[in-house]
C-alpha cells in the first residue's frame, strides 16, 4: 500500500512481511490501541527501567515474560491487560523474525529514550512500538537537507520545511531501514523531557553491537 509520502503503509502485520518487497525506507503498520493500557503503563512509567536479551520466535511470549520479571510487580504481572500487552510484543517479535527470515530478535524494552539529533540506524532494519509516550519523530526525504545531516549540523538545518514532521502514532509498528540510505528519525522532545515506553527489535545478529539511537 503507498501513501503520498512514499512509505509502506498497512492495518495489519500480516501484511508487514511484503515490505521487503518494496523500495520503501519506511513500513508502517497502522493499528489501535489495547483498552486499558493507559493506568497500567502510567504506573509501570513510575520507575525507569529497561531491559534487553534475545527473544526466540517460538518461545517469544515465555522470553518476554521472563526480561520482565524483575521490572514488573506482582499485582502489575497479574493485571488483565499485561497478558494483552504480553501477547502483542509476541506477535511482533514473531512478525519481525519472519519479515527478516531469523528465529530471534534482540530484543529492548524501555522507559528512557535520548537520540535529540536526527539520524538513520547502524543496522539493516530497526522495529519500533511506542506503547505509552509520543512516537518516534520522522521526516520524508523532501523535507530534508541530507548534505546537512552528513555534515553534522544540527536539527534546525536538517529539518528543511517542518510542516512536514511526522511523528509515530502509539502502537502503530514502524520500520526503518537503516544505513546511509535510511530515513531521518528522532527521540522526539516529549519523549526527551519524559518517560514513555519504547519497543525496540534488531536482527539478534546485532545484539552486542547495535547502537542505541532510537
Amino acid at each position: 500500500m503507498r501513501n503520498p509520502e512514499g512509505i509502506f503503509l498497512t492495518d495489519n502485520l500480516e501484511s508487514l512481511k511484503n515490505f521487503n518487497k518494496s523500495q520503501y525506507k519506511l513500513g508502517i503498520v497502522e493499528r489501535n490501541a489495547l483498552t486499558g493500557g493507559d493506568e497500567f503503563f502510567n504506573e509501570l512509567m513510575k520507575k525507569p527501567f529497561q531491559v534487553s536479551g534475545a527473544v526466540r520466535k517460538l518461545f517469544a511470549k515465555s522470553d518476554i515474560a521472563k526480561l520482565l520479571e524483575k521490572t514488573l510487580s506482582p499485582d502489575l504481572r497479574a493485571n488483565e491487560f499485561f497478558k494483552q500487552w504480553l501477547s502483542d510484543m509476541e506477535d511482533v517479535c514473531k512478525s519481525f523474525c519472519e519479515l527478516e527470515n531469523i528465529k530471534d530478535v534482540a530484543f529492548w524494552l524501555g522507559t528512557k529514550r535520548g537520540c535529540s539529533r536526527y539520524h538513520v540506524d547502524n543496522v539493516p532494519k530497526r522495529l519500533l512500538v511506542t506503547y505509552a509516550g509520543r512516537g518516534t519523530e520522522w521526516i520524508p526525504d523532501m523535507a530534508a537537507d541530507r548534505t546537512a545531516f552528513e555534515s553534522g549540523e544540527p536539527n534546525e538545518h536538517i529539518v528543511k520545511d517542518t510542516s512536514a514532521l511526522r511523528h509515530i502514532r502509539q502502537w502503530d509498528v514502524a520500520v526503518f531501514r537503516g544505513f546511509r540510505e535510511g530515513i531521518l528519525h528522532r527521540t522526539p522532545d516529549e519523549a526527551l523531557n519524559g518517560p514513555s515506553i519504547l519497543l525496540r527489535l534488531d536482527h539478534s545478529s546485532f545484539l552486542k553491537k547495535i547502537d542505541h539511537s532510537y
